[in-house]
């Protein structure tokens, strides 16, 4: 509602594919047929198939399409999109497909295994953030303190411009917490991107 996105950061294990099957499913129900209630899940090539048997399995009355095949495949895939559709892609396949996804808006744009975008410059990262969507949804099971830059460029995908751009947060944060140990920065770096942070632990569920 308020266009806020966020990372799903539970441990391994805990079910973020799931949660977020859920999210979509009720996406999908609680929305009007008229509206574009489109989704996009950006993936790893080997986690492809399993979204898709996942959503088979848990939503089996959700419309979802795996994007695959050859170039002409593929594009007719991503044109006849329907407007409550989810579409499942790897990351290698959206960078090669972006042209077909520039007149196609999405209400929600869903990144799984979220360190693949952890190096902003790569042509992957600048994929994910150049698709048109609403609401965007970050999964990690790693912990996202791992590299202060790979939080940087998550939050540069769901809310850009909210942590400043890379020089302002490299001065005003990661300098002071890597190098100088800084408590006061690192707190105010949690003030900032906690609220936008679920995170649960195996010992604590």
């Amino acid at each position: 509602h308020n266009r806020f996105g966020g990372i799903l950061a539970d441990d391994m294990g805990l079910g973020k594919t799931l949660q977020v099957i859920t999210f979509l499913w009720s996406e999908f129900l609680e929305s009007a047929p008229v509206e574009n209630r489109r989704a996009l899940v950006v993936t790893p090539a080997s986690l492809v198939f399993n979204w898709m048997n996942e959503i088979e399995h848990f939503a089996p009355g959700l419309p979802a399409t795996v994007v695959t095949g050859d170039v002409k495949e593929r594009k007719a895939l991503i044109k006849n999109a329907g407007e409550r559709e989810v579409l499942i892609t790897s990351y290698d396949l959206l960078k090669r497909d972006l042209k077909a996804y520039q007149n196609l808006d999405f209400a929600v744009q869903i990144i799984d295994e979220a360190q693949y975008i952890k190096n902003h410059g790569t042509q992957v990262a600048k994929a994910v953030k150049e698709i048109r969507s609403e609401f965007r949804l970050a999964l990690t099971g790693t912990p996202v303190e791992n590299r202060l830059s790979e939080l940087w460029s998550i939050f540069d995908f769901l809310m850009p411009g909210y942590l400043h751009a890379y020089k302002r947060f490299r001065e005003r944060f990661e300098a002071p917490i890597v190098q100088d140990a800084d408590e006061q920065a690192r707190q105010n770096l949690h003030l900032m991107v906690g609220p936008f942070i679920l995170r649960r632990m195996k010992q604590d569920v």
